[in-house]
């Protein structure tokens, strides 16, 4: 393993410009990639955030910051009922603080810092991320059931 998987906590706040990037169906992950910087010409900061075992989304295109909550399990059974689906083992993740209707059910949530081109595949994706790629080798996860 190339990095350290550390529990993170919610609420997350992340500056930058996020937006959808990746869908991989395989593990039922999305990826939100957020750029911080680089309005000068410099090379961005990159930041990467995982949603995996991914049961439902609502996303915009693009968000100015990413403000991601535990929206509480009142939210999710109530968004269960509205579209008929129960989902075991997972989250109403919010993304948004201006856009309360934007989020994503998911068993797994990952983030962290990423040293690659806004081009290159996200690490957090790959089952073995070369070295050097997550930003001080730190992955930080939020679970279901924490």
């Amino acid at each position: 393993m190339t990095y350290q998987l550390t529990d993170g906590s919610l609420p997350l706040h992340l500056p930058g410009t996020f937006k959808p990037w990746a869908v991989q169906v395989g593990h039922s992950k999305i990826l939100l990639r957020g750029f911080l910087g680089g309005d000068d010409g410099s090379t961005p900061r990159v930041f990467d955030v995982l949603f995996q075992d991914v049961s439902r989304i609502s996303l915009a295109d693009q968000y100015r910051g990413l403000d991601v909550t535990d929206a509480g399990a009142d939210s999710l059974r109530a968004e269960e009922q509205r579209v008929g689906r129960v989902w075991r083992e997972s989250k109403l993740f919010r993304v948004s603080a201006e856009h309360p209707h934007d989020y994503v059910v998911a068993g797994y949530l990952f983030w962290a810092e990423v040293s690659v081109l806004a081009t290159e595949t996200s690490p957090l994706i790959q089952e073995s991320p070369k070295p050097g790629t997550i930003k001080d080798n730190q992955v930080f996860r939020v679970r279901w059931d924490r």
